[in-house]
């Protein structure tokens, strides 16, 4: 594994772990938004309430899913380490 990989590696792992999270997230936001306009209901405490709901629901239903990729490339980098310390 080299440098390069290294960086794609996290880069990739944190896209895995944060795309199912920030996708979510603007759903909820844009359909709290939509209800807030239909309603004229100016409450800024709706969408925060409701995306916090999103993101517990989601992360306790999947977040072992979540965490896979990131253990995978904790894992390969852990094995790693000795080669790339040497260069």
């Amino acid at each position: 594994m080299t440098k390069h990989q290294v960086s794609i590696g996290a880069w990739l792992a944190f896209a895995e772990l944060a795309g199912p999270i920030l996708i979510i997230m603007l759903f909820i936001g844009l359909a709290a938004g939509i209800l807030q306009t239909a309603t004229q209901i100016r409450e800024a405490s709706i969408p925060f309430v409701l995306k916090m709901a999103g993101l517990a629901a989601l992360t306790s239903a999947a977040g072992p899913l979540l965490m896979r990729g990131v253990e995978t490339f904790a894992t390969q980098l852990i094995s790693a380490i000795p080669g790339l310390l040497r260069g």
